[in-house]
């Protein structure tokens, strides 16, 4: 007699990725007033679109989980929570402001990218989902360069010969200008200008025996012409 066996084989669907069904981008400016607008989660999200307007009268929204800005996670995805809110969000409406001011460089010093994550539940139960923000941080020219140190001296043979294509260790080596600020407004390129601390002529750009090199992360003050100490100081 053959015996037949039978498997029942029990499934259970999980939510997507812990309920975890949307992910938006949201954009805004540093040090802006705390308040501003950032972005509205529901309406990026299309939460709205799924369900009838009875049902959508019905949601509520409210901050499961932000992270500090970070420029380190190319997803935009940072795990370390932040201590203190930098973003709200408004529960009828889905509206994302900022709690502070928002300091781009203290998180993302020099950094092209810096997001922020912001975790978003939607209530109640019966229509739970999560709905995650990368908040990028945008950079605004708020800083100026400044060297490590105001005052540089160099001591130069006058008979020094001037070949910088050739010779393109010669030379003072010049620490780098400090610009915290993100790569687009950051330090473009250096530039020589010669101030006279006993007279009052000008000197144009034609008339500085020196120019800068900048190349291998280093930079150099490099004398262009041979010098004459007698012809500049009597």
């Amino acid at each position: 007699m053959a015996v037949i066996v039978v498997v029942l084989v029990s499934c259970v669907l999980l939510p997507l990725a812990a309920g975890l069904s949307s992910v938006v981008e949201l954009y805004v400016l540093e040090e802006l007033p705390p308040g501003s607008y950032v972005g509205n989660v529901a309406i990026d999200a299309d939460v709205y679109d799924r369900y009838s307007l009875k049902v959508a009268a019905t949601l509520r929204f409210r901050i499961l989980f932000q992270s500090l800005p970070s420029a380190a996670s190319s997803s935009g995805v940072n795990s370390d929570a932040a201590v203190e809110p930098l973003f709200s969000v408004e529960e009828l409406t889905g509206d994302v402001r900022t709690v502070l001011r928002i300091d781009r460089e203290k998180y993302c010093h020099r950094a092209g990218r810096c997001v922020a994550r912001v975790d978003v539940v939607v209530q109640p139960t019966a229509f739970f989902e999560i709905v995650r923000a990368r908040v990028h941080i945008l950079d605004i020219n708020d800083n100026a360069p400044v060297f490590p140190v105001p005052v540089l001296d160099f001591a130069l043979p006058e008979s020094r010969n001037a070949n910088k294509a050739t010779s393109p260790s010669a030379g003072f080596l010049v620490p780098e200008a400090d610009d915290p600020d993100s790569p687009a407004f950051g330090v473009q390129r250096y530039v020589v200008v010669a101030v006279r601390a006993e007279e009052d002529e000008e000197m144009t750009s034609a008339s500085v025996p020196f120019d800068v090199n900048y190349r291998h992360g280093e930079l150099r003050l490099l004398p262009t012409q041979v010098l004459d100490r007698e012809k500049v100081s009597r």
